[in-house]
């Protein structure tokens, strides 16, 4: 069983702008928070839109051991077992599968609709697109549970984009949805990165055996971080490049910075606070 930390926290981030700067993709202005977060054994879960060997990556420069989230609440990735031992991943999908993803848009290219998805194109012109390495672009196309697609219009029944409208209500037919991102549209199941909250919340208060959930701090920028912040004890709103979310938590705290700088500041002082609350307590 894995030792409770000091105080029992949970941290769950965003990556891309978040922990990682928006420019460089460096984290280096949150080592202090980081370090901080390891000695008193809180762990610190990666909860993004990135596929699971682009996270594995990451985890291993930053030597993070902890459970991670990817494709966006699709795909939950958690370990058992003691820290003494090799302990055992398991994955946990709270909305559908990848195979039943591509099962469903199968069936919907029939019907007309037409679109391009990962799935359907090499490694390579899934660089072209993303401006990603060739490598890279190999490790985003490794899904679990959701698939990214160009729109490129069409049904039976009109163009333009009331087509896209089609396509959604199709999909949700299937107890799929479509989420619009900056680049892509993601098809994916009745999952989103609040779904990791509510996991982690009762997974800690079992591993650790508590008598109420553990306290979980939540960070993120993007409109897909939302349904996480506002689920979350605490949620660090961390500027965005387009701008700062509204958030509908009483507890919301805006970074005063944006990516690692903020995450930083927003976490030392919070866990100030929470350290000492318990303390005094």
């Amino acid at each position: 069983m894995t030792q409770c930390p000091t105080v029992p926290i949970i941290v769950l981030t965003d990556l891309d702008g978040t922990l990682l700067d928006h420019h460089d993709y460096s984290t280096t202005a949150a080592t202090e928070a980081l370090t901080l977060l390891k000695r008193h054994q809180i762990p610190v879960i990666f909860n993004t839109s990135k596929t699971q060997p682009e996270v594995l990556q990451l985890r291993r420069t930053l030597a993070n051991t902890s459970p991670y989230v990817c494709e966006n609440g699709g795909a939950i990735y958690y370990s058992t077992g003691d820290t003494d031992s090799e302990p055992e991943w398991l994955c946990e999908l709270p909305g559908a599968s990848y195979s039943d993803i591509l099962h469903v848009l199968h069936d919907l290219r029939k019907d007309g609709f037409n679109f391009r998805g990962f799935n359907d194109m090499t490694d390579t012109e899934v660089a072209a697109i993303t401006g990603l390495s060739t490598d890279d672009a190999h490790f985003a196309r490794q899904r679990a549970a959701t698939e990214p697609l160009l729109w490129r219009g069409g049904d039976n029944s009109e163009s333009g984009d009331s087509s896209i409208e089609h396509f959604r209500q199709a999909l949700n037919a299937h107890g799929l949805r479509l989420l619009k991102g900056g680049r892509f549209y993601h098809v994916m199941g009745d999952a989103d990165k609040a779904s990791a909250v509510d996991f982690f919340r009762h997974h800690y208060t079992q591993r650790w055996l508590l008598d109420t959930p553990p306290i979980v701090i939540a960070l993120g920028d993007g409109e897909n971080d939302k349904a996480m912040l506002e689920a979350s004890d605490y949620p660090v709103v961390i500027p965005g490049e387009s701008g700062t979310l509204e958030l509908n938590n009483t507890n919301t705290i805006t970074a005063d910075f944006k990516g690692p700088k903020g995450w930083n500041s927003a976490i030392l002082s919070l866990l100030e606070k929470l350290l000492k609350e318990t303390c005094s307590g």
